[in-house]
């Protein structure tokens, strides 16, 4: 359990991050890959700062969904959406991890210290879902020793 709140707080480095681009009007990600002028062409006036604030409410979000799975919610939908968003998160973060690893190794774009990053990140990611996957488990085996 206490491996949720490492992945919370790993998820806050990532919106702190995405807060310092968005009062900075710039793309990209701490560690991440160099970003062309040109890739400013694409936005409009306040869009990257915009883009950049979607970006923070986003790790926000993550943060809020893995909060609620440290909380005992009973029923089987509620159990099963917080699962798949946890696997959702999970992915997004080993796919991220790859690409940049990728473009940081294999190009002189940079970015392996942000691939990384989220190489780290979705590890802990994982060991979060699966500890919400095995907490029923350990509830009915927690009641049974209880008697």
């Amino acid at each position: 359990m206490k491996i949720a709140y490492a992945a919370m707080a790993w998820t806050g480095l990532y919106v702190a991050s995405k807060v310092s681009f968005a009062l900075d009007g710039r793309l990209g990600f701490t560690g991440g890959p160099r970003v062309s002028p040109d890739s400013y062409q694409a936005y409009g006036p306040g869009e990257v700062a915009l883009a950049q604030w979607a970006n923070a409410g986003s790790g926000l979000l993550i943060i809020a969904v893995l909060l609620l799975g440290r909380l005992d919610l009973s029923g089987r939908w509620p159990r099963r959406i917080l699962l798949t968003l946890h696997w959702l998160f999970t992915a997004m973060a080993a796919v991220g991890g790859v690409g940049m690893l990728g473009t940081g190794l294999f190009t002189d774009r940079g970015g392996a210290l942000f691939g990384g990053y989220c190489a780290v990140w979705a590890v802990l990611l994982f060991l979060t879902t699966r500890d919400l996957h095995r907490r029923p488990a350990r509830q009915r085996a927690l009641r049974a020793v209880r008697g």
